[in-house]
């Protein structure tokens, strides 16, 4: 007798430019082949009408929503939408998604995996605003069928600080094709800039800090640019900052990038300065590609991916096994760092480590830990959601 299709869901806030969105599609690609195999139909539910930066993949069935932003639109929109769709689970991405993904599947009666991909506390650091949002966080995802924490890091924070089970919380890297990165590191471009130069990527806000990057560069011996691709409303900020430093002719600020790999496939090295991240994509792209990496060990991600090891703490900088780790938000370590890498031995030795450790991060790892997730006995994840997590 032939099998019955199923109707199942994902949902993010959007496909913004962003690396949550890119594992999303990377998510849907790679899963592809055996969503086929199980005559599943696949659907993406997308919360805001925003500009799309990444490409869903064509099988998708993709559903664009306009919440404007809003949990009361989204919990009205999503009801909607999942009753009409009624999915055997619903798997979302970012704290919003997430938290609307619980509330409607108590009501409609699916399974509802979320994915947690910062660092819940950091992320939220402090203010009315974010406190509420911590507490929203709390309310709701200890009532998850699963959650997917992006790290140890991220694993433990939520189940320290959000009351998530221990028992419903696994952790899952984030994929990386490393043959197709280097495919797109070898296509043109036409403005990389003339002389040498180390990168960071990301978006341009406090978290990511880029402002602690531009005083080490400053602190630093090198004498190559410094190139940052990435958009947000700390630019002109940090455009006065590097002119303040006499380092307006070496810092490129070229904006956002779809395609960021051929700027790193020519950078010496890779350089992260963030005060928290939930498993920096950036860096294990800049690894793939066999670029050293100078990363602040905040949480969370950082320690994980450059030493294997988690919880791991550092005073000032430690060149660890896999590249160099740097005290958060403290200039001198950095720099030292950067100094460090600016060796050419030194910068050669975790060049090769970089590409040793990308390895690790294979789609074929992921895809059997997706799998794992998704086929979980549903009758005992129905059990544990209807219990009280407290």
């Amino acid at each position: 007798m032939q099998q019955q299709s199923v109707n199942v869901a994902f949902m993010i806030n959007s496909l913004e430019g962003g690396g949550a969105e890119r594992v999303m599609c990377n998510l849907l690609r790679i899963m592809e082949s055996y969503f086929a195999t199980e005559q599943l139909n696949v659907y993406l539910i997308l919360l805001d009408n925003l500009p799309e930066a990444h490409l869903c993949p064509k099988y998708v069935n993709k559903v664009n929503l306009d919440t404007k932003g809003s949990l009361l639109q989204g919990y009205r929109q999503v009801r909607l939408t999942l009753e009409a769709i009624n999915p055997r689970f619903c798997f979302s991405f970012l704290t919003r998604s997430n938290m609307l993904n619980v509330a409607v599947a108590r009501a409609v009666g699916y399974r509802a995996i979320i994915s947690e991909r910062v660092n819940t506390s950091s992320h939220f650091a402090g203010g009315i605003k974010d406190n509420i949002s911590k507490l929203m966080v709390k309310m709701s995802y200890p009532y998850a069928s699963e959650v997917v924490a992006v790290s140890e890091g991220v694993r433990a924070d939520l189940r320290d600080n959000f009351a998530v089970p221990a028992a419903r919380l696994r952790v899952i890297h984030n994929p990386y094709d490393i043959a197709h990165l280097h495919e797109l590191a070898n296509k043109p471009v036409a403005d990389l800039p003339a002389r040498p130069y180390i990168i960071g990527t990301g978006r341009l806000v406090k978290n990511k800090n880029f402002s602690l990057m531009l005083e080490a560069f400053a602190h630093s011996d090198l004498t190559d640019d410094l190139l940052i691709l990435g958009q947000g409303d700390e630019q002109a900020a940090l455009e006065a900052q590097a002119e303040q430093l006499g380092l307006s002719e070496r810092v490129h600020f070229a904006g956002f990038r779809s395609n960021p790999y051929p700027y790193l496939k020519h950078a010496r090295f890779f350089v992260s300065t963030s005060n928290a991240e939930g498993f920096p994509n950036a860096i294990v792209e800049a690894m793939c590609l066999g670029k050293a990496v100078v990363a602040t060990n905040c949480e969370s991600g950082p320690a994980e991916i450059l030493s294997g090891e988690y919880p791991v703490t550092v005073r000032g900088f430690e060149a660890v096994r896999y590249g160099c780790l740097c005290q958060t938000n403290e200039v001198q370590g950095v720099t030292e760092a950067l100094n460090f890498l600016n060796d050419e031995d030194h910068l050669q030795h975790y060049a090769q480590q970089s590409a040793q450790r990308a390895q690790a991060f294979s789609d074929d790892i992921f895809r059997e830990k997706i799998i794992q997730t998704l086929t979980l006995d549903t009758s005992e994840t129905k059990e544990a959601a209807d219990v009280h997590p407290g």
